[in-house]
């Protein structure tokens, strides 16, 4: 449908933010910009070339206000075809009204989170639902009624943490806890009490070649951040489009057996450990499922893939190993990861021995 600019084009409705946040392909000091990062001191750093093979971002690198950007980088759609845009309602019939639903009927988190919705792109940035809940719902029908609300969007992550801190308590949500991982850069807010669910998770649209965390790229970049492309749909409540960057998402949902394929790229050893145990829930969770490409991803992996993880990688793994492949479905998932190669056997021997022990 067409925005208020009074066309269907994507590159005119997801127009880059007008407001100086700076994207991939900017030039900085007349150096292209490759990402933006976030130190452990909770400062928002522009990346050099020099920094791709750093453990983690320099706390000395330069800030927005250190560099002269030119704003040379593509919008976050212009990279993607014309065809990855779709009427939301014609892919998934009843898709509003459901995620209207959930919302409506979460209270005060679901008028938060639909003030989230409306502010983000009030301030001229792109903000849209994505994973499980979009999955669902183009997979089930609007039946699905979700309930991870997972967003990606190009606010930059200590932004949308400000936008948070600014607004929670005003909204009734004053006991609720907004923080950040520094280790993935999702930004939440999470009921009270320890280990409170998360009435909602954001990423920045991310960048994918350091060995830390970083963002400011479009959607054809961010999908190299996502496990796999059916979990890799962009849905914009607001404009009713849902977005398949891949080409290949809905196809692949939809497809019988379902295919399970994954365009990630990430460089972190965590991240590629934590994929394939995303690999492997959804390998349990559709038992027919074609997994050739899976097969042909993992393969690529290191075999000591464990012995390159830090503690707080393997903190993050036994959560995910415990929430993704419970007590009943771990005997399959030893099987799925003897078909995905060497990585996967190594990975999971380890979690399933911590387990055992």
């Amino acid at each position: 449908m067409p925005d208020e600019n009074g066309t269907k084009e994507p590159p005119e409705i997801y127009r880059r933010a007008q407001d100086g946040t700076p994207v991939r392909g900017d030039l900085a000091d007349g150096e292209p910009l490759p990402g933006m990062a976030v130190t452990r001191e909770l400062r928002e750093v522009l990346l050099r070339e020099r920094d791709r093979e750093a453990p983690e971002p320099p706390a000395d690198g330069p800030g927005r206000a250190d560099l002269r950007i030119e704003p040379l980088g593509p919008g976050p759609a212009d990279a993607c075809p014309p065809e990855a845009f779709r009427p939301a309602e014609e892919e998934a019939p009843g898709i509003a009204d459901a995620v209207d639903r959930c919302l409506d009927g979460a209270g005060a988190e679901g008028a938060f989170v639909r003030l989230l919705m409306k502010r983000l792109p009030e301030r001229g940035h792109a903000f849209w639902l994505i994973g499980g809940a979009v999955r669902d719902l183009v997979d089930v029908g609007p039946e699905a009624e979700p309930n991870d609300l997972d967003f990606a969007g190009t606010l930059p992550p200590l932004e949308l943490l400000q936008e948070i801190e600014d607004r929670y308590v005003d909204a009734g949500l004053g006991d609720y806890r907004p923080q950040m991982s520094m280790l993935s850069l999702v930004v939440h807010l999470s009921r009270p009490g320890q280990g409170g669910p998360r009435i909602l998770e954001y990423k920045a649209l991310a960048v994918t070649d350091f060995l830390f965390s970083a963002y400011g790229g479009s959607l054809t970049d961010d999908i190299a951040s996502r496990d796999l492309t059916v979990n890799s749909l962009y849905y914009d409540h607001g404009r009713q489009l849902l977005v398949d960057p891949t080409g290949e998402g809905i196809a692949h949902l939809r497809a019988r057996p379902r295919v399970l394929a994954s365009h990630n790229t990430e460089r972190p050893a965590g991240r590629s450990a934590g994929v394939l145990l995303r690999f492997l829930k959804f390998a349990v969770r559709y038992p027919d499922a074609d997994l050739t490409r899976l097969r042909s991803w993992a393969a690529e992996l290191p075999a000591d893939l464990p012995d390159r993880l830090g503690e707080d990688d393997w903190r993050a793994l036994r959560y995910s190993w415990r929430n993704h492949v419970p007590d009943g479905d771990r005997q399959r998932a030893l099987e799925i990861a003897g078909l995905l190669g060497p990585a996967a056997v190594a990975l999971v021997d380890r979690l399933a021995g911590e387990v055992r022990a």
